[in-house]
């Protein structure tokens, strides 16, 4: 840039009195802020640099005296063209070529009242922001309290005889109940997260566990809409890592909810690569690819910005807020990740992230889980611990009880969402904790796991209600006279 170019770019953009003038003192170049603040407008031009500085000129000296002399001077008063002054901070420059010197002042008196306003400003802003994110949260809290009414009276209707036209409208106030509660919980979230409020649970987590739960939790909307659903995960990541995994689950439901509700037909794969371990943290890469109706270069733009869908037709045909992009490019970034998009019109989307974890000790053996139960146990109540992990293996305990409840209640339903991973895996653990029961016990955990692994819908429902059998048989066999135990 040449030197005139930037002389004219200060002179326009700067908000310091800026004026040149020559060796008589005679002003030949001000800026607009100069000619306002000064008060002679136009006429800035015409006067001398002495009927500004008048407090710094004694009689007869030279200009490039004084200059010299106030180089170093920092504060003085400034004229105005009525006779009053103000306090200024000012510095000179020189310019070789021209023999011209350059004046610069800042208001000091301006600058303060500017200062202040500004502080006045944001505690205004941060009062609005605060009554905001509180009438919000009163709001969130007010519609979470009938939301959760209606859904406790849809699951007290279920357990009543019903025709099927009741059972689908149950469902579909169900499902609308759901839609619902995300959409609140983004509100909340959106509003945490401009309050600068939000902040990430630290906590160890089963990684698979975790993604397989998320899997599970979408395979109903999946197998709805027929879509082929696959998932692969990089086998060198650490089983168990610390982080927020409700934070995490949030994301990758943002995301494969928007594949499933974006494609009408086709496929969602879903990738889980390592591509960063250091001794306490790992970096994990997701990707959610679909084949569903895509988005052209120009509406990618705006895909993350709050309260933003690509046009007014998505929001009429799929619904939404369009908060849930925003919110998870927010939570990406507070994971020290990134947020990608490939996509093309009419041709699928890739939406890809990558986020910071740090790494927990792995245990996979029956002894090393016992020494975590025990841990847990410790945690919550340091008294005998040793004999409440053998109590979780002894069958027919109160220990032992909500263990298996827990695995049986997660198989039936891996089972029904088709999630044939998932329900395998569960009656893999339910083994763990029905050792101690009669032999009949443990060869019906055995052909339900091994009809559960053929995938076969109807044998292993029939091996489930045998193995719940043999359960409440045997727990009311443990009991005290009491009755039969629930499971």
């Amino acid at each position: 840039m040449e030197p005139d170019n930037i002389i004219d770019m200060l002179m326009k953009e700067t908000l310091e009195i800026i004026a040149a003038f020559d060796g008589t003192g005679k002003i030949v170049r001000y800026n607009q802020a100069a000619g306002e603040a000064l008060g002679y407008g136009k006429n800035t031009q015409n006067i001398n640099i002495t009927d500004i500085l008048r407090k710094d000129f004694e009689a007869k000296e030279e200009i490039r005296t004084v200059v010299e002399r106030l180089m170093d001077c920092g504060e003085t008063a400034v004229y105005r063209s009525n006779g009053t002054c103000f306090k200024a901070k000012v510095h000179f420059a020189t310019d070789k070529e021209t023999g011209l010197y350059f004046l610069f002042a800042l208001d000091l008196e301006s600058s303060v009242e500017m200062e202040q306003e500004v502080f006045r400003v944001r505690e205004i802003a941060a009062q609005a922001m605060e009554v905001k994110n509180e009438f919000v949260a009163n709001v969130t809290h007010e519609l979470r309290t009938p939301v959760n009414g209606i859904r406790g009276h849809v699951e007290s209707l279920k357990d009543t005889y019903l025709t099927t036209e009741q059972r689908k409208t149950l469902h579909i106030i169900e499902h609308c109940c759901s839609n619902m509660s995300a959409i609140i919980n983004n509100i909340l979230d959106f509003s945490k997260l401009q309050a600068g409020k939000f902040q990430l649970e630290m906590a160890r987590f089963e990684f698979r566990e975790t993604i397989n739960n998320i899997i599970a939790a979408n395979m109903a909307a999946v197998n709805e809409k027929g879509l082929q659903l696959t998932l692969n995960i990089d086998e060198n990541i650490p089983r168990y890592l610390i982080g927020d995994e409700l934070r995490l689950t949030q994301i990758l439901n943002n995301l494969i909810s928007n594949a499933i509700k974006f494609t009408p037909v086709g496929f969602i794969r879903i990738e889980v690569t390592l591509t960063l371990r250091l001794k306490h943290e790992v970096e994990l890469f997701f990707m959610v690819t679909d084949s569903g109706i895509g988005i052209s270069k120009e509406e990618q733009e705006r895909l993350f910005k709050s309260f933003s869908q690509v046009d007014s037709s998505i929001t009429r045909k799929y619904g939404g807020t369009g908060l849930g992009l925003a919110i998870t490019k927010e939570l990406v970034e507070m994971m020290k990740g990134k947020v990608y998009l490939e996509s093309e019109k009419g041709r699928g989307s890739n939406f890809s992230f990558s986020v910071r974890l740090q790494t927990a000790e792995e245990s996979g053996t029956r002894e090393e889980y016992k020494k975590e139960i025990f841990s847990i146990l410790e945690n919550r109540k340091n008294t005998q611990n040793t004999d409440k992990i053998e109590e979780c293996y002894r069958f027919g305990t109160p220990v032992n009880r909500k263990e298996i409840e827990t695995r049986m209640e997660k198989i039936i339903l891996s089972i029904e969402l088709g999630a044939w991973e998932k329900a395998e895996y569960w009656a893999g653990e339910l083994k763990n904790f029905v050792g101690d029961g009669k032999e009949e016990l443990r060869r019906a955990v055995l052909r339900l796991e091994m009809s559960i692994r053929k995938e076969n819908y109807d044998r292993s429902t029939e091996n489930y209600e045998k193995v719940r059998q043999l359960l409440e048989e045997g727990i009311k066999d443990k009991s005290d006279g009491t009755g039969k135990q629930k499971l």
